[in-house]
Protein backbone atom coordinates (compact mmCIF):
# COMPACT_ATOMS: atom_id res chain seq x y z
CA UNK A 1 0.00 0.00 0.00
CA UNK A 2 1.18 3.63 -0.80
CA UNK A 3 0.31 5.39 2.16
CA UNK A 4 1.88 8.48 0.71
CA UNK A 5 -0.65 8.33 -2.35
CA UNK A 6 -2.99 7.26 -0.20
CA UNK A 7 -2.86 10.25 2.10
CA UNK A 8 -2.63 12.52 -1.12
CA UNK A 9 -6.02 11.13 -2.70
CA UNK A 10 -7.73 11.51 0.69
CA UNK A 11 -7.17 15.20 1.13
CA UNK A 12 -7.76 16.04 -2.47
CA UNK A 13 -11.26 14.06 -2.16
CA UNK A 14 -11.82 16.34 0.67
CA UNK A 15 -11.14 19.38 -0.82
CA UNK A 16 -12.20 18.95 -4.93
CA UNK A 17 -15.72 18.98 -5.10
CA UNK A 18 -15.09 18.04 -8.87
CA UNK A 19 -13.18 14.63 -8.03
CA UNK A 20 -15.25 13.85 -5.03
CA UNK A 21 -18.40 13.86 -7.71
CA UNK A 22 -16.49 11.15 -10.01
CA UNK A 23 -15.46 9.12 -7.13
CA UNK A 24 -18.89 8.94 -5.29
CA UNK A 25 -20.66 7.67 -9.09
CA UNK A 26 -17.03 5.39 -9.27
CA UNK A 27 -15.27 4.91 -6.66
CA UNK A 28 -13.04 2.01 -7.96
CA UNK A 29 -12.22 3.77 -11.35
CA UNK A 30 -11.89 7.37 -9.90
CA UNK A 31 -9.12 5.65 -7.40
CA UNK A 32 -7.70 3.77 -9.90
CA UNK A 33 -7.22 6.80 -12.02
CA UNK A 34 -5.47 8.72 -9.36
CA UNK A 35 -2.45 6.23 -9.49
CA UNK A 36 -3.92 3.88 -6.30
CA UNK A 37 -3.69 0.03 -6.66
CA UNK A 38 -6.74 -2.79 -7.11
CA UNK A 39 -6.79 -2.89 -2.99
CA UNK A 40 -6.65 0.30 -2.15
CA UNK A 41 -9.33 1.60 -4.97
CA UNK A 42 -11.74 -1.42 -3.49
CA UNK A 43 -10.89 -0.68 0.29
CA UNK A 44 -11.72 3.26 -0.60
CA UNK A 45 -15.16 2.24 -2.48
CA UNK A 46 -16.73 0.99 1.09
CA UNK A 47 -15.88 4.60 2.17
CA UNK A 48 -18.38 5.78 4.86
CA UNK A 49 -19.93 7.83 2.13
CA UNK A 50 -21.92 10.27 4.80
CA UNK A 51 -18.71 10.55 7.00
CA UNK A 52 -17.33 11.80 4.15
CA UNK A 53 -19.58 14.62 3.11
CA UNK A 54 -19.84 15.76 7.39
CA UNK A 55 -15.82 15.62 6.85
CA UNK A 56 -16.01 18.10 4.11
CA UNK A 57 -18.78 20.47 5.35
CA UNK A 58 -17.11 20.42 8.51
CA UNK A 59 -13.39 21.63 6.96
CA UNK A 60 -15.51 23.78 4.70
CA UNK A 61 -16.79 25.31 7.83
CA UNK A 62 -13.06 25.83 9.29
CA UNK A 63 -11.92 27.24 6.15
CA UNK A 64 -14.37 29.63 6.23
CA UNK A 65 -13.80 30.96 9.52
CA UNK A 66 -10.12 30.80 9.12
CA UNK A 67 -10.65 33.08 5.89
CA UNK A 68 -12.67 35.20 7.68
CA UNK A 69 -10.33 36.15 10.63
CA UNK A 70 -7.53 36.18 8.42
CA UNK A 71 -9.35 39.20 6.40
CA UNK A 72 -9.94 40.98 9.46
Amino acid sequence: MNTAALEAFLARLYTDDALRERFLAAPQAEAQRAGLNAAEAEALAAIDRVGLELNVRSLTRKRERREKRDHH
